[in-house]
């Protein structure tokens, strides 16, 4: 770094020097071409493998050196009586400028001190000072942030804003009077840091724990707010804030020379300080721009020019983010530990959180004590000795237990002694029965469970313990639906089962009486954990998984039983999602195939149980009441298969004459010829997902369209349309009734989309009559909410012009971008590939064709369009779209009533649908 110091100021040296008396302002080209010059042996330093700090503070010098210059000549250009007066002045850099640190594109911020008085001699000279710096700075479109202040004003600033107070903390004399600089120090800390240490702590750690919010909570998000987000730049840059307002240490070096901090939670500090700078200096360079989310349309360039040069850009960008979630985890764990360490946190900081752990024993009376080499008091863990681990190393895991069951915290020296001697956990202590019986009970604690884990893995024991688990530390999950590294989301799963058995409100308490009924939740605990070990190897994870699932409870002594639940829940992690979202719940065949699958109670328990929850940690914008009740409606009717009571087709033809005789019992205002029509013109089907309110509203509106075939004779195709908004399911039910006709799907799901509704699900039924009852389970596409009354009624006429008059160009209608809300971006030049199946194995009578693609508007429209064009009928459709993707079933028949089984037309149809997609352009 000293080289490339000293060629900078070689450099300047030459380059800066002008004829005396020539103002700077007509010496713009020179300065334009020092910094082309400079600014570009600093990019091939950096390119070359230069460090972050290297690059940043060899960009603050080149800097210095052209302020100073520009200083030097505004004195020198001055008429005496103003060049005297400047002997009152100061330019000082403050902020990141201020501590030597100025990423490619960073702002340059620095201050005019003075101490000039009121005079007009003496304003005018500062005004020329100014003037001198300033304008030559924004004639080479350099972006600058100025202040004008005396040391007064500096005081009442700082008192007045946090941010302006940190600012100056950090002020270096760039040229002037060094006296005058003193002054200001010196007056700064004795006027706004003194007295006022608590108070300046409080508001950063306030501002620390809204900034972290703000950016996920996380050290592990897919796409890391470099600057911000936890782990980043500014949890560093925080530390050495407070621990110079409550130490007057301005260094990592200064504290752990006072013994303040460990010489490897340094090194570490230093390490992922120096290479988040490297990675943000580079997303500077490669946008051209100030960037600091690193998100996934830019993390393959920046893995690249960072030196990640392997042939697989998955692998690249798995390396190079594997890399930064390392450091940054670093930077998160080590800072959150010595912030409680240093005292820097106040007395109520220190057991914040402790109501996350369950406590399992009464409460009592706050009291130290001693017990298996620990001591218990004021709501943390110390150890007695330093040899406590030595002495027993099954201590490690059992220090967990003690927390657990107390409701304690470790004290931040014993997770740093943890640390340090984490070697102790060797093969012997792994296959130790005792330390299984441990960890197994942990796990068996409903509700206590995710802390105490996510404790142990930030001591570094987990991912030892369960080295399956350890491999997926800081592992970039590739699938676009994540937003955190898979350690995270298998940690973040385990805190979802612990909101079941703690939540008061839905969805959550929806599914506790559920996990109540486990009597072994451990096993649920173990399978969370280990569901996506697979994600470390090759091949399908979940299968991966399973076998990876047999080992672990081998090494467990886990039996036979246990074993074998454990693999089939991990092996099916994903399955109750994918069939209670995309297949035909009211097909027997379905839910026989998935009850086999499953085998028993107890799994399909933890199914469910384990379906939501990792819906829950992939995303917060993932599960919907819509989605519940899917998930739901599966379990019941699988239960009820596998309960031993009746076989399922028996039980539901007994349902169909329950449901006809409470129908005439409701005695409802209709002829009895027009229900016992309904009821003979429908389908076994629809018995089987209708109740008798439902079965009376589909009477009332059939029975309102038949009326308007004899009253209102010019429109005798228009609709009959019926809308219920079911908030507590997340969502609004459609009923259309009409004639059937080809293409009828088409135009409903045209209309919907045109007008901004989003198509969850569809249930279509035609009456023997030619009568259809066709519904729709919608949202609003942008928002999710529940469609607007401007919608519902808009849809209606609409839908009617469809049917009733000339081809409506839904094309046109639903062209708008703004309908659609798409949280997911792919990578940059790279998008999902679109995908067709043909399924005619998962249900009796029809082919199902799935179709997932990138999410765009008019979708749903446009693949319904191609399959009534190519003469397929739609008898039902599952739809799905997550975070920008669209996943798709449709059930369908051909024109004579059949399956699609000729390969060659399933080419025919698949190209259709592709084109179709590739015409609607990108998403």
């Amino acid at each position: 770094m000293k080289e490339l110091l000293e060629k900078i100021k070689a450099s300047a040296c030459g380059r800066l020097v002008i004829p005396e008396g020539r103002p700077a302002t007509e010496e713009l080209s020179r300065y334009k071409a020092y910094l082309k010059v400079e600014t570009h042996r600093l990019l091939l330093q950096h390119r070359a493998g230069a460090g972050g700090l290297e690059i940043c503070g060899a960009r603050a010098l080149m800097l210095d050196l052209l302020l100073q210059h520009l200083w030097e000549v505004g004195r020198a250009t001055a008429p005496p009586a103003e060049a005297k007066a400047t002997s009152a002045m100061a330019l000082v850099a403050i902020g990141g400028y201020g501590r030597g640190e100025l990423n490619p594109n960073s702002d340059i911020d620095f201050m005019f001190l003075h101490d000039c008085g009121s005079s007009r001699s003496s304003q005018a000279a500062l005004a020329r000072m100014v003037d001198a710096v300033l304008y030559p700075l924004w004639d080479v479109g350099l972006k600058v942030g100025h202040s004008v202040r005396t040391v007064e004003e500096c005081m009442t600033q700082a008192n007045s804003d946090m941010r302006s107070k940190t600012s100056l903390l950090e002020a270096r004399l760039l040229a002037g009077n060094p006296r005058l600089f003193r002054s200001f120090e010196e007056t700064l800390v004795k006027k706004c840091v003194q007295g006022r240490e608590d108070d300046y702590i409080a508001e950063r750690l306030a501002d620390q724990k809204e900034r972290r919010a703000r950016f996920g909570n996380s050290a592990s998000m897919q796409e890391p707010h470099i600057k911000s987000g936890c782990g980043g730049l500014r949890d560093y840059q925080n530390l050495l804030w407070m621990a110079f307002v409550k130490y007057r240490k301005r260094s990592l070096a200064e504290l752990q020379q006072s013994g303040l901090i460990a010489n490897n939670e340094r090194k570490q500090l230093q390490a992922a300080y120096d290479y988040l700078l490297r990675v943000r200096t580079e997303m500077h360079y490669h946008t051209r721009r100030a960037v600091d989310v690193l998100g996934k349309s830019l993390q393959p360039a920046v893995a690249y020019n960072l030196g990640y040069k392997e042939r697989s850009p998955s692998q690249r960008i798995e390396n190079f983010m594997r890399e930064v979630y390392t450091h940054s985890r670093n930077i998160y764990l080590i800072t959150r530990t010595l912030e409680e360490r240093l005292a820097l946190l106040p007395r109520s900081g220190v057991a914040a959180g402790l109501s996350k752990i369950r406590s399992l024993v009464p409460a009592r009376k706050p009291q130290a004590q001693v017990f298996d080499g620990f001591r218990f008091a004021d709501g943390q863990i110390h150890a007695v000795s330093a040899k406590v681990f030595e002495e027993d190393p099954r201590r490690l895991m059992r220090v967990f237990l003690h927390a657990q069951q107390r409701g304690l915290r470790l004290h931040p020296d014993l997770a740093r002694l943890i640390r340090n001697q984490i070697s102790l956990a060797d093969r012997l202590l792994l296959k130790n029965p005792h330390v299984h019986e441990t960890f197994l009970t942990i796990l068996n604690q409903r509700g206590a469970v995710a802390p105490v884990l996510r404790a142990m893995h930030e001591a570094g024991l987990l991912g030892r313990y369960i080295p399956e688990f350890g491999r997926l530390t800081c592992l970039v999950q590739h699938e676009f639906y994540h937003q955190y590294t898979t350690d995270e989301h298998t940690l973040m799963c385990i805190e979802q089962l612990d909101n079941v058995w703690n939540g008061s409100e839905p969805p959550h308490s929806n599914y506790k009486q559920l996990f109540q009924s486990l009597e072994r939740p451990f096993i649920l605990y173990l399978a969370l954990l280990l569901h996506d070990v697979g994600k470390a190897e090759s091949g399908r994870h979940a299968v991966t998984g399973a076998s990876a699932a047999l080992r672990t409870g081998k090494r467990l002594n886990l039996d036979a039983g246990v074993t074998n639940t454990l693999k089939v829940v991990i092996e099916h992690h994903m399955l109750m999602a994918m069939v209670s979202q995309r297949r035909d719940l009211d097909d027997p065949a379905v839910i026989r195939r998935f009850a086999q699958q499953v085998g028993n109670q107890e799994t399909l328990a933890m199914l469910a149980l384990h379906t939501f929850v990792d819906s829950q940690a992939t995303s917060d914008k993932l599960w919907n009441g819509f989605k519940d009740s899917l998930l739901w409606t599966l379990f019941f009717k699988t239960m009820q298969l596998i309960s031993g009571g009746a076989e399922f087709a028996k039980a539901g033809e007994k349902r169909r004459e329950a449901l006809k005789a409470e129908i005439a019992a409701q005695r409802p205002p209709f002829s009895a010829e027009e229900v016992q029509a309904h009821l003979e013109a429908m389908p076994a089907r629809y018995f089987d997902v209708h109740h008798v309110n439902q079965i009376l509203e589909d009477i009332a509106l059939a029975h309102e369209f038949l009326q308007r075939q004899i009253l209102e004779e010019e429109d005798p195709l228009a609709p009959v349309v019926s809308w219920k908004d079911e908030l507590d399911r997340g969502f609004t039910t459609v009923k259309i009734c009409t004639w059937d006709r080809a293409g009828l799907f088409r135009k409903i799901a045209g209309s919907l989309s045109a007008l901004g509704l989003s198509i969850l699900s569809a249930e279509v039924f035609t009456r023997s009559d030619g009568i259809v009852l066709d519904t729709f389970f919608v949202v609003d596409a942008r928002t999710g909410n529940l469609p607007r009354a401007s919608q519902q009624g808009k849809f209606q006429d609409l839908l009617s012009r469809a049917l009733t008059s000339d081809e409506v160009r839904f094309e046109t209608l639903n062209g708008n971008p703004q309908n659609l809300h798409r949280p997911y971006q792919a990578y940059s030049g790279e998008h999902m590939p679109t995908k067709v199946r043909f399924d005619n194995d998962s249900a009796e009578a029809r082919t199902i064709v799935e179709v997932e693609t990138e999410d765009r508007v008019g979708l749903l429209y446009t693949i319904s369009k191609v399959l009534a064009d190519v003469g397929l009928d739609i008898s039902t459709a599952k739809i799905s779209t997550e975070r920008g993707a669209a996943i798709d079933s449709f059930y369908v028949q051909t024109e004579a009533g059949k399956k699609l089984t000729d390969p060659a037309r399933q080419r025919q149809v698949e190209k259709r649908i592709r084109e179709a997609i590739g015409a609607l352009g990108d998403s």
